[in-house]
């Protein structure tokens, strides 16, 4: 029983290394942001004439082929499909993926393979396991924005009070007191002195004269109650 176990395992073992089929990952950690450079081997006396290809694992054993050769002369090629670049060097023996950018969601399990459409692919490398990590300084920055746009009070533009007096609305701002223009009183201070001027004057001889008449007029007027009185006696 244990001989056919041994068997049995040498001959899975047998048939996974004929075909190239990996039996362990290589893990990859990186941050986001930067750029992932993998070299992948390929013999060059079996996949000369191949097409490659870079793809992705799916967790329930999908696959996603990011970026493939088309060329199957032999001859060197490169190829990108957005952030993904496959460099071929066939007779080199040698194929560079290059991803750019790399981003949280970017985290899996990739491999290498011969490209070899409708059948299956041939792994070329051991799969390997990138797991991208949060850039600690963009992390604490977003973490101090937070806390600042947390900290600040939220701005409110409040309308004006208005009240209503009379069936009239006014807004109850503060009256502003200006200084009385003297254009306002139709008085203009650069003609005051020619308003005072105009005043008629009386001359000192027309008042002597006024005061003279005044005093004959009162003595005549003494001098006829006199007269009279004097009749009166007489008689």
């Amino acid at each position: 029983m244990r001989k056919a176990r041994f068997w049995g395992l040498l001959w899975t073992s047998f048939i996974l290394e004929l075909q190239g089929a990996p039996t362990s990952e290589t893990k990859r950690t990186l941050t986001e942001g930067t750029h992932l450079m993998e070299k992948c081997p390929v013999s060059v006396n079996k996949y000369l004439y191949y097409r490659k290809a870079w793809q992705r694992l799916g967790d329930r054993g999908e696959i996603q082929t990011l970026v493939n050769t088309e060329l199957t002369s032999g001859m060197n090629s490169k190829v990108q499909m957005g952030r993904y670049i496959l460099d071929d060097m066939p007779r080199e023996g040698i194929m560079y993926i290059h991803m750019s950018d790399l981003r949280l969601e970017d985290s899996g399990l990739y491999r290498c393979v011969i490209y070899q459409p409708p059948k299956a692919p041939i792994p070329l490398h051991q799969p390997i396991r990138l797991v991208v990590t949060r850039d600690p300084a963009s992390h604490v920055d977003s973490i101090q924005n937070l806390a600042q746009s947390s900290t600040l009070p939220p701005v409110t533009t409040l309308p004006p009070v208005t009240t209503t007096t009379q069936g009239r609305t006014r807004a109850s701002t503060r009256p502003v007191t200006q200084p009385m223009s003297t254009a306002s009183l139709g008085v203009n201070p650069t003609h005051g002195t020619d308003a005072l001027s105009t005043v008629p004057r009386i001359s000192t001889t027309s008042i002597i004269t006024i005061v003279v008449c005044g005093i004959l007029s009162k003595s005549l007027v003494f001098t006829l109650l006199l007269i009279a009185t004097q009749r009166s006696f007489g008689s």
